[in-house]
């Protein structure tokens, strides 16, 4: 239920970052870069763009600067509104229309496509830039439902704010007071920001630190969309296999009963993986490419039945 590590970019989705075993891997590496560059670079001939290249290959248009605004540095968390699209122009997904920005912590490995993280480090707030990305720092090989192995895109970014994680964390914990205060009064709420509501009090022991538990649970987003159903899950109390706001919250309960949990990401799921675009997280959850359902930086709630304690 908690990932150890980060599960980035596999050999499929990053030529980049494919260590090669022997020449001919090599020799493939470098002949999908010269198609891929060849490609890129006749649309944007044909179609008299001026562009520039990065070193890692692939190549930008300023489409709105903002010389006022704030540079982004690593690890900041950036909120940013999205256009991806093939070279012929097909959209495949944009969140300008429907107005929710997508989070994710800069420079941390955790941006699929991986070209489009160094990308956005080029920006400032406020700024659009248009990129146009080659498959072997985008999604590589990969087989999706919605494009070709060795798609080519073209990606437009606004970067509407950036944030430190603390920030992150202080406007999270309003939401979720605000949240409780409407649905959940009498609410109990604790150091960490993890909000308890014990809507079946058990009659059973309370689970305490190396315990083996068994759970039934539903995590959910705030807006209360199902994100996941588990049943008869069992594991230690340990702080390996859940999340530290989850453990927190089974400690607070009886066997027997149920509650409702919510939670900051801070003790969540954290910055996650952003994938652009979005539609495709659950294929690579589906082909474990990565294990991460959850968006980045995510307030969840979990609905939680305590079945028993070992």
């Amino acid at each position: 239920m908690k990932m150890k590590g980060r599960n980035l970019l596999l050999a499929g989705l990053g030529l980049m970052l494919s260590v090669a075993s022997c020449n001919k891997l090599e020799s493939d590496i470098e002949k999908q870069m010269k198609i891929d560059d060849e490609k890129i670079l006749n649309h944007l001939t044909q179609n008299d763009i001026q562009a520039q290249k990065h070193n890692l290959g692939f190549y930008y248009k300023v489409l709105e600067a903002n010389s006022t605004g704030e540079q982004l540095n690593k690890n900041d968390v950036v909120k940013f509104l999205y256009s991806i699209s093939l070279l012929d122009g097909t959209l495949i997904e944009s969140n300008f229309t429907e107005g929710t920005p997508a989070l994710f912590k800069l420079n941390s490995f955790t941006m699929i496509p991986e070209g489009l993280d160094y990308g956005i480090k080029l920006m400032k707030t406020g700024e659009k830039y248009r990129f146009f990305m080659p498959s072997y720092i985008a999604f590589g090989n990969y087989v999706s439902d919605h494009f070709a192995p060795r798609s080519n895109f073209i990606i437009d970014v606004e970067v509407l704010d950036k944030m430190s994680e603390t920030e992150v964390f202080n406007i999270q914990k309003d939401s979720i007071i605000a949240y409780m205060d409407a649905n959940y009064p009498g609410y109990l709420m604790t150091e960490s920001g993890l909000c308890f509501v014990d809507s079946i009090s058990g009659t059973g022991n309370s689970p305490q630190h190396g315990e083996m538990i068994t759970i039934d649970f539903k995590r959910k987003y705030l807006d209360n969309s199902l994100i996941k159903t588990v049943q008869e899950a069992s594991f230690p109390l340990n702080n390996i296999y859940a999340v530290p706001g989850l453990e927190e919250g089974l400690k607070l309960m009886k066997s027997g009963g149920s509650a409702i949990l919510v939670m900051p990401s801070s003790i969540a799921f954290k910055q996650s993986v952003c994938v652009i675009p979005r539609k495709v997280r659950q294929e690579l959850v589906r082909d474990k490419i990565i294990i991460e359902e959850v968006l980045p930086y995510s307030i969840l709630k979990y609905v939680v039945k305590l079945k028993a304690v070992n």
